[in-house]
């Protein structure tokens, strides 16, 4: 049984972990996947980068469904001013790794609710510190020869064998994953999107 009651939410995300994340935490919710242009524009900061994009997917699926609730989201991993998306090879794999390893990078998520028919848009953005441990070159061959890094941004899961590398982490840990629990849960609580059963 669902701890929350969700009034017709809606995740505009296609995001396994996102869609994990929100099913732990009791709610019940549809998946509809956003489309949108996730091209950086210029002058954008990583914190205005992620915002926007999360309130872009959120209001194209809210176009679709204008009485529901709908939470959008984009996550970043940042170190060096560089955004480290998802790595396409090994070799992109490994240079992702070899840059994070013994240094702190940052991650940003963005996430935006939105309710269309009561013109309702909220969206904040959330930042975690993560520190790295320096990872050995067997470590290295170990982690870009399993499937794990290829789809997640920064090339690392902090949820799988990538915790591994972690040393430290300042924030909010779901943030890392792809989604900060503890303050979507509160703003859907407090717009009434959600409510305790």
């Amino acid at each position: 049984m669902s701890a929350y009651k969700a009034n017709s939410l809606i995740l505009a995300s296609a995001s396994p972990r996102r869609q994990e994340l929100l099913e732990a935490a009791g709610l019940n919710f549809q998946i509809v996947p956003a489309h949108v242009n996730e091209a950086y524009r210029e002058g954008e900061t990583p914190g205005s980068h992620v915002k926007r994009l999360a309130c872009d997917k959120a209001a194209a699926v809210a176009k679709k469904y204008p009485e529901s609730w709908v939470l959008g989201a984009d996550t970043i991993v940042v170190i060096d001013d560089m955004i480290l998306g998802k790595p396409k090879s090994r070799m992109q794999a490994k240079r992702m790794l070899e840059r994070l390893s013994g240094r702190f990078h940052k991650v940003f998520t963005g996430f935006a609710v939105v309710r269309a028919a009561a013109h309702i848009q909220k969206a904040k953005i959330i930042q975690t510190s993560v520190q790295f441990k320096k990872i050995n070159p067997q470590e290295m061959e170990w982690y870009i020869s399993c499937p794990e890094p290829y789809d997640k941004a920064g090339g690392y899961a902090a949820q799988g064998r990538g915790a591994c590398f972690i040393k430290s982490l300042r924030g909010s840990y779901t943030n890392v994953i792809g989604l900060p629990v503890c303050e979507v849960m509160d703003e859907l609580e407090q717009l009434g999107a959600i409510q305790l059963k």
